[in-house]
């Protein structure tokens, strides 16, 4: 009898503990429902990423009708000339307006990228779009804005004498009258690919990309080469640009300011044998036009001290 009363109880026993076991898992079956329908919820109502009120256009217009200095740090030019330069890209159709996005906003996205070096994430939500479209753009406008480098950085004339040396009469004049410009290279702090990292670092220490560019004596650009590592001598870019870059040669009885330092072809160099009016030994021959050189080289890059790092590819 005790023997049965025993065996009764553990089958109670067990009958209850599968009983809670099976409410148990009741339970944990309604959680899961419960946290799919809830996210299902949360998909069917999804909270926007893109909020604002304005659309891309509409900020655009914004800033370019707002302050001056506004506008100038967000794309480094003033609200006149970016009319300018949208007004010749659209004119011309090299940009044409999209039902989501007009050429105003395309252009003013690149030049916002290139002028604080924003993250695409930034621009993408600042005009609310997808970080898709406003890669796809700027590399649209990238293309374009190169493809217009040969009118707008032209060789000077070389029949002519540069106002800056009429102006300086028996300072500059006669002695160089056949000086077009001068060329000066400039380090562009950037962001090197891992694999070849080492390659970009120039003898100050940092990653850089090595820039040589030519200029008139009325600060105009007449000739860049970018896009070498910071490694690479000035000397060697200036072979390179003569032999595959289309580095323009100036013809006999012209010649560039450049310094003495650089181990170039003379054929670029004024000749030095001047009279005895003007600066009376070589070395003061030099002097003078490195101190014009050294002059048009920080005015050139002054302004482009404080533009962003860049991404070498």
């Amino acid at each position: 009898m005790n023997w049965f009363r025993s065996a009764t109880r553990r089958d109670e026993d067990a009958q209850s503990t599968s009983d809670a076991q099976r409410e148990d898992d009741d339970m944990c079956a309604m959680a899961v429902v419960a946290i799919i329908n809830s996210r299902r919820t949360i998909r069917r109502n999804p909270q926007p990423m893109h909020d604002s009120m304005l659309t891309g256009s509409m900020r655009v217009e914004e800033i370019l009708n707002g302050h001056e200095d506004v506008i100038q740090s967000m794309i480094s030019m003033k609200s006149s000339t970016f009319r300018l330069l949208s007004n010749l890209l659209g004119g011309r159709g090299l940009l044409r307006s999209t039902n989501h996005m007009n050429v105003n906003e395309q252009l003013f996205i690149f030049l916002a990228i290139c002028s604080q070096g924003a993250s695409n994430r930034h621009v993408s939500y600042l005009f609310q779009h997808s970080p898709e479209t406003t890669s796809r753009w700027f590399f649209r406008v990238l293309k374009v804005i190169c493809a217009l480098k040969d009118e707008f950085i032209r060789p000077p004339d070389y029949t002519t004498v540069q106002s800056l040396i009429i102006e300086h009469e028996g300072k500059y004049r006669p002695w160089f009258d056949g000086c077009i410009g001068a060329i000066d290279g400039t380090h562009v702090p950037c962001v090197p690919r891992r694999e070849n990292a080492d390659g970009w670092i120039n003898r100050k220490g940092f990653h850089s990309q090595n820039i040589l560019a030519a200029y008139s004596f009325d600060m105009k650009f007449t000739y860049m080469l970018a896009g070498y590592e910071g490694s690479c001598h000035d000397a060697r870019m200036l072979d390179e640009a003569i032999a595959y870059h289309g580095f323009p040669i100036p013809p006999p009885g012209n010649g560039v300011a450049i310094g003495r330092s650089d181990d170039v072809n003379d054929d670029f160099v004024l000749d030095e044998g001047i009279d005895d009016t003007g600066p009376s030994t070589g070395t003061d021959q030099h002097g003078t036009m490195n101190q014009l050189r050294e002059r048009m080289a920080d005015a050139m890059w002054q302004r482009y001290q404080s533009y962003p790092w860049y991404r070498a590819t």
